[in-house]
Formats: structure tokens, C-alpha cells, sequence
């Protein structure tokens, strides 16, 4: 009888600790260990945030595994010795015949020391009340979406969040009367996508009239004078400022024998196996070249996590992934276009943006709604 134990309760960690359940005999033991005792899909924030949906009506309880014969545990992950596969918690020690280490990134400021007043994370579901007040008095000035750094999780968000936003504030009515600005450090939106799709992401914003600044290496945000500033001197006032943060790996992954570059963990990106026997990980906590950090990806290397412990466990054929994926784009009046491909294509990625229609939308409401259902019950 093995015991796995799958740490993190993000699109990797339950894709992972379901396989496992539907694939092993009843004898091997599943375990899910979590900080956060809830899952939601994140593009469901910029829906709370424009007024579409409460962030909670799209919400699901950890709890909700013990149905499905995974055991849940909330506690805060302390240490991972990848030798022994033993995680120390708040909540005790656990030892692992296999660990899948599913952690996701965690938000960073970079080089901003702090955000204040009218200055966001945009990716902070506890700061979504605050967001919306700042929004609802915003009818004049200037709206800001920096990206402090990369990577950052789930490249399309800063310019859905664009879109979303230039539509909430035309049916207020007070679109003409606020700029809205988007920075980047990067040299494109989406570089990972290839040039055509950065392309059209450009032409797409412009059509809004939402400027587009590149090559914009954010160094500082000053809360008390409304300032954004960048290395080369330049700077961007704002009236509202909603910051996309940079993505870093988890201390806990970060201080472990398993953080290669960076502080990340670099498995086999076909087995998602690492140096250690019967250690695996999948998702943001990871770094594979060309692949973005968002919830597709990590779901599927979950999955191919899974499959292989399965086949160690079972004999049965091991998985391999093959880089495909794609992620959502939302864009105004319920429509949605899928940035998809394959990502380990080479030698650049082979990946097409389609124009947004109401179809994908209703794929993009689907793919929330399946997961919550598939894993949680809801």
C-alpha cells in the first residue's frame, strides 16, 4: 500500500489528487495538504471586479475531497525534504511513498515596496472590495495596469483586465474622461505567443483606445504622490492604479533541495518527474522553458504527475505531456477568444489567437464550471 501525497489545492494539486483517486485500487492512500481550504478559478476575480458575478458564487470547499475518498488536511507547508518525501506543517509531519509538489507561485511586488490608497494588486481576491470602491469614484484621471515583472501568472490577464475594465467604465459613462494605460516590461504583449498574437492583442487594444506601453520596467510606485516610475526615468501618473505582480516561487520551495535557478523547481517537462525518486511537480511552482504559468498548464502536468505515479504503482503505461494548452482572452459584450497551441513547438511555439466570439465565451463559463463540478461537487 503506497501513500501519495499531493501538496497544493490549486489547478495542479486537485487535477492530480483526482487522477490518483480514479486510477489507483482503493488500498493506496491520497492525501492533499493546503494552506487554503477553498479553489476558485481565477479569471472569476475580473468578474467580481467589473460587477458580472460575485467571486464567491464561483467558489468551491476543500472539504468537499473527503467525498471523494481524498483526505484533506489544511495546514501551512514548513519544510520538504524530497530524500524521505517527509513535509513538515503547521498541522504535524507527513511521510509519502510519492509527493506531488503542486505549490503554485506566489504574488510579488518586485521592486515596489508596498501598494497603497488607490495603488492594487490586481490578482488579490482580499483586495477586491477595496478595488471596486476606487473604481466606482474613478469617472476622470488616469487608469493604470502595470506589470511589475515576469513571469507573472496567466500572461493574457493584464489586457482582459483592460478590456473589461474600458467596457465597465463606457457603460458608466465615463469612458471619455479616463485614460487607460497598460505597461510592460516585456518587448511584447505575449511573447511566448509569437509575434502575430502579440500583434493582434496590440491591434485589439488600440481599436478600445487603451494605450499600450512596452519595454516599461516599473522600479517604482510612489502611493502618496500617485506615481508609477520606470527604469529610464520616465513616469505615469495614475488616479487608479491596478498592478499585475510579478510571480515567485514559494519560500518553502524556494529554501528546498529541490529549487534549481531562480528558486524554482525544474522537473522533466514530458514526465514531470525531478531528480528525486518519486517526487514529481506540476504548475506555477515550476519552470518549463516556453510554458506559461497559468491553470490549463498546471492542471495537465498535474494529470501527467499523476498518471505516472500510477504507472510506478500499477505497470500501466506511463503519461507523457506534449505541451499543448491554451488560455482565455475575454473581451467586451460576452465574447472570448483561446489563445491555444502548442507551446514545446519548435523552434517557436505554434500558437493562434482566434477572433472573440460569443462560442468561446460560453466555453471560457464551462471550463470553470466543469472543474468545480468535476472536483469539488459544486
Amino acid at each position: 500500500m503506497a501513500h501519495i501525497i499531493v501538496l497544493g489545492g490549486g489547478f495542479g494539486g486537485l487535477a492530480a489528487a483526482h487522477e490518483l483517486r480514479r486510477e489507483l485500487p482503493e488500498e493506496h492512500r491520497v492525501t492533499l495538504l493546503a494552506a487554503e481550504d477553498w479553489f476558485f478559478v481565477g479569471f472569476a476575480k475580473l468578474w467580481d471586479l467589473v460587477g458580472i458575478r460575485p467571486l464567491g458564487q464561483g467558489a468551491g470547499q476543500l472539504a468537499a475531497l473527503e467525498d471523494y475518498g481524498i483526505r484533506f488536511v489544511k495546514a501551512r507547508i514548513t519544510a520538504i525534504d524530497p530524500e524521505s518525501r517527509r513535509v513538515e506543517t503547521s498541522a504535524g509531519s507527513f511521510d509519502a511513498d510519492f509527493l506531488v509538489v503542486a505549490l503554485g507561485a506566489v504574488d510579488a511586488l518586485g521592486k515596489v515596496e508596498r501598494l497603497d490608497g488607490a495603488a492594487h494588486d490586481l490578482y488579490d481576491p482580499d483586495a477586491l472590495p477595496a478595488m471596486r470602491g476606487d473604481l466606482a469614484s474613478l469617472d476622470s484621471g488616469h487608469l493604470v495596469i502595470p506589470v511589475l515583472g515576469g513571469p507573472y501568472k496567466c500572461p493574457p490577464a493584464p489586457y482582459e483586465a483592460a478590456f473589461l475594465l474600458d467596457d465597465h467604465l463606457r457603460q458608466r459613462g465615463v469612458r471619455e474622461h479616463v485614460e487607460v494605460v497598460v505597461t510592460t516590461p516585456l518587448p511584447t504583449t505575449l511573447p511566448a505567443a509569437g509575434q502575430e498574437v502579440s500583434n493582434m492583442v496590440a491591434r485589439a487594444l488600440a481599436e478600445r483606445g487603451i494605450e499600450l506601453r512596452t519595454q516599461h520596467v516599473v522600479e517604482a510606485i510612489d502611493c502618496e504622490t500617485h506615481t508609477v516610475s520606470f527604469a529610464g526615468r520616465a513616469t505615469l501618473d495614475y488616479t487608479l492604479a491596478l498592478a499585475v505582480p510579478q510571480a515567485a516561487p514559494p519560500p518553502v520551495v524556494a529554501e528546498s533541495p529541490l529549487a534549481g535557478e531562480g528558486g524554482w523547481i525544474w522537473p522533466d517537462r514530458v514526465t514531470a518527474r525531478t531528480s528525486f525518486e518519486g517526487v514529481y511537480a506540476a504548475g506555477d511552482c515550476t519552470a518549463v522553458e516556453a510554458l506559461p504559468k497559468a491553470g490549463v498548464f498546471a492542471e495537465a502536468t498535474g494529470r501527467v504527475a499523476a498518471r505516472n505515479i500510477v504507472a510506478e504503482l500499477t505497470g500501466a503505461d506511463p503519461a507523457c505531456y506534449d505541451g499543448s494548452g491554451y488560455c482565455f482572452l475575454e473581451f467586451p459584450e460576452r465574447r472570448a477568444s483561446a489563445l491555444e497551441g502548442n507551446f514545446f513547438t519548435e523552434p517557436t511555439p505554434e500558437v493562434h489567437l482566434a477572433e472573440p466570439d460569443a462560442e468561446t465565451y460560453a466555453r471560457k463559463e464551462a471550463f470553470e464550471a466543469e472543474r468545480l463540478h468535476e472536483w469539488l461537487g459544486v
